[in-house]
């Protein structure tokens, strides 16, 4: 399997329905599978489950996870992608990961398109408007402000930074998806004795520091610029030591 297959769940197994038409979103998980190896995916799993109870699935949720495990290719990279649609279904994507990258351009978003900002999956679409947005404009990837400019979020990626030592994230009243990523850095930051903490600002204040972009496809990339923003401090030695310490937790996926 080299292309994209989309299945549906039918109460004992994914039948393949690739082809038919795409059915709007409720929820949505997905990660990097490298030769079967996966960072978190229990915590993967558990996002999504939330994610589908609070979108209301009456069946229990846990029923098909084994068998989308079972689906995942061993060899090579991929990204497959798990869905709960506004029919009450589930379905999945198996999907050749597309190239991956180590370093990443922001731009500014000029507005905050989602309507579930808690939920992964709802506002994908849009979400990916505004990241061909920035790379029309140079940017790898767009980043959300909240009315005050402090940032929230970007469009497929969220944003982490340090500064004298501390590694920081925006607060938790910058409302966005609980990202699975940024768990398993703050995981790995308290193993390492490395505080944590949050802080409200704006991107001109991001001045001088070392910015990180997380997510499930890339793991850790650093912002090298941000179009018409702050002028940042790449760590690369930083960057590659996270980054070789973010793959040894790529665990085997369940059978």
């Amino acid at each position: 399997m080299t292309e994209s297959t989309r299945y549906r769940w039918n109460g004992t197994d994914f039948v393949d329905i690739t082809g038919l038409p795409i059915t709007p979103l409720l929820a949505a998980d997905s990660f990097l599978v490298r030769d079967g190896g996966v960072v978190a995916f229990g915590t993967h799993v558990a996002r999504f489950n939330r994610a589908t109870e609070r979108q209301g699935m009456l069946f229990p949720s846990p029923a098909y996870i084994d068998t989308f495990a079972a689906l995942i290719p061993r060899v090579g990279d991929w990204f497959p992608r798990i869905d709960f649609t506004v029919r009450g279904e589930i379905e999945c994507w198996m999907r050749p990961a597309p190239l991956l990258g180590e370093s990443v351009i922001l731009a500014t978003a000029d507005h905050d398109p989602r309507t579930e900002p808690e939920i992964k999956g709802p506002d994908l679409t849009v979400l990916n408007s505004l990241r061909d947005d920035a790379r029309s404009r140079g940017a790898d990837d767009a980043v959300i402000l909240d009315e005050a400019g402090h940032i929230i979020d970007g469009a497929t990626t969220c944003l982490v930074w340090w500064r004298d030592g501390v590694l920081l994230s925006p607060p938790p009243e910058a409302v966005r998806v609980d990202s699975v990523t940024a768990r398993v850095i703050a995981e790995m930051a308290t193993e390492r004795g490395i505080p944590l903490s949050t802080e409200a600002i704006e991107p001109a204040s991001l001045a001088g520091l070392t910015v990180w972009a997380i997510n499930a496809l890339h793991g850790i990339r650093e912002v090298t610029e941000w179009i018409d923003g702050p002028t940042l401090a790449p760590n690369p030695e930083l960057t590659a030591e996270w980054r070789t310490a973010y793959e040894l937790r790529r665990a085997p996926r369940p059978r």
